[in-house]
């Protein structure tokens, strides 16, 4: 059962309202607010879900509530959750201060637009004009791993989760199943279908000399000699936050690419 919270008020301040309706502007939710039953509303022009922003007579001191309309921003984001839920939305959550807000807003706008079917649409729009010629095909193959690598990169907020790496040019967004293996664009497109890693992590992913446990822990291949084993770093823990669909498909990834022998 979710702990109950102090009540949220009806009736915002001027200043209360401002910095509210600016935590959600300055991440991506500049439509709005509405505004019910305690609940101010926001939209994004570039993200699907609406949020909900609602604070407690206590101001930005805190608690404060926070609404997710998008079903898988609501079930990925890492938040205390509270029974304040706005009518409609999927999950809400409590956080304790301005700047926790803040993160949780960032990361489910990060999350709606890169979690199916965000991806999968952005690139139909832009195959739509292309035939079937060979040159075609391969504008569209570019075309849908370009999207892919927005995704991932929205996904993991830009940052290889195992060394830290942002430098942009040294980072790869890794099928988990092959481009080439996957049965459908939607297959080639899900976010849960890859990982963003540092290159050379990437090349020891691809080829089968590392994989992952379904609770994240980096596995290598005996195959793997010691020099890379060095440079992966494989002597400290490599741990990956994992969704259920990661975990479907590293199921294939060990059972069809990874060196296991």
């Amino acid at each position: 059962m979710l702990p109950d919270h102090p009540p949220r008020i009806e009736d915002y301040p001027y200043e209360l309202l401002s910095e509210l309706k600016e935590c959600a502007n300055e991440h991506g939710y500049r439509i709005g607010p509405d505004q019910a039953k305690g609940w101010l509303f926001f939209r994004s022009a570039s993200a699907p879900g609406e949020i909900g922003l609602a604070a407690t007579a206590s101001g930005m001191s805190g608690p404060l509530y926070f609404s997710v309309f998008h079903p898988g921003a609501a079930r990925e984001l890492v938040a205390p959750e509270t029974a304040e839920k706005a009518r409609g939305s999927t999950k809400a959550f409590t956080l304790d201060s301005p700047a926790a807000l803040r993160k949780a807003v960032s990361d489910v706008y990060r999350l709606s637009i890169s979690l199916p079917t965000l991806p999968l649409e952005s690139y139909l729009r832009d195959i739509a004009g292309l035939g079937d010629t060979e040159a075609e095909r391969a504008q569209k193959v570019r075309i849908g791993q370009d999207r892919f690598r927005d995704a991932q990169l929205s996904y993991w907020n830009s940052c290889c989760p195992l060394t830290g790496i942002t430098e942009p040019e040294l980072l790869r967004a890794s099928h988990i199943i092959p481009w080439a293996k996957c049965e459908s664009d939607a297959e080639r497109l899900d976010v849960h279908n890859g990982f963003l890693l540092s290159s050379l992590w990437d090349a020891a992913f691809d080829s089968g000399l590392v994989t992952f446990s379904d609770e994240g822990l980096a596995l290598a291949s005996p195959a793997l000699s010691a020099s890379a084993r060095e440079a992966l770093g494989l002597d400290r823990e490599h741990l990956l936050t994992l969704h259920d669909d990661h975990r479907a498909r590293l199921a294939w990834h060990r059972g069809n690419l990874f060196q296991s022998s």
